[in-house]
């Protein structure tokens, strides 16, 4: 029982310690993108984010389940600690993806707010 708990604890550390630098790193990628005006990147960046923020949900939703399961299944009570520190990794998760849907956001904003190509309006209404 208490391997679990340690094993859950080494893991969610180990995604925290991944996963913080890696958004460290996406958030100079996007001043980059802008500082560039390349549209293109901007583009394939909020399809990337979109991907993480997809698997934070299904890491949240996982945690969600695993702590629902111990604190409502019979015979589970001595699971308590995996409970507290899988909600933890949950809320982790959330939080990850909370902020990257921030970002995926504000690159979808700004190409949103970029003006329209030559090319583009010439093509409009056809």
């Amino acid at each position: 029982m208490e391997t679990l708990a340690t094993m859950m604890t080494f893991l969610t550390i180990s995604v925290a310690a991944i996963i913080a630098p890696r958004m460290m790193i996406d958030w100079q990628r996007y001043r980059e993108y802008l500082s560039n005006d390349d549209a293109a990147a901007l583009r394939r960046f909020a399809a990337e984010q979109r991907q993480w923020i997809l698997r934070h949900g299904i890491c949240a939703a996982g945690a969600i389940g695993l702590m629902a399961v111990i604190t409502c299944a019979p015979g589970m009570a001595p699971f308590e600690r995996l409970a507290g520190i899988t909600t933890a990794y949950g809320m982790m998760t959330l939080t990850f993806a909370l902020a990257e849907s921030l970002l995926a956001q504000r690159a979808e904003n700004r190409l949103q707010a970029r003006p329209a190509s030559a090319v583009q309006v010439r093509g409009f209404g056809r």
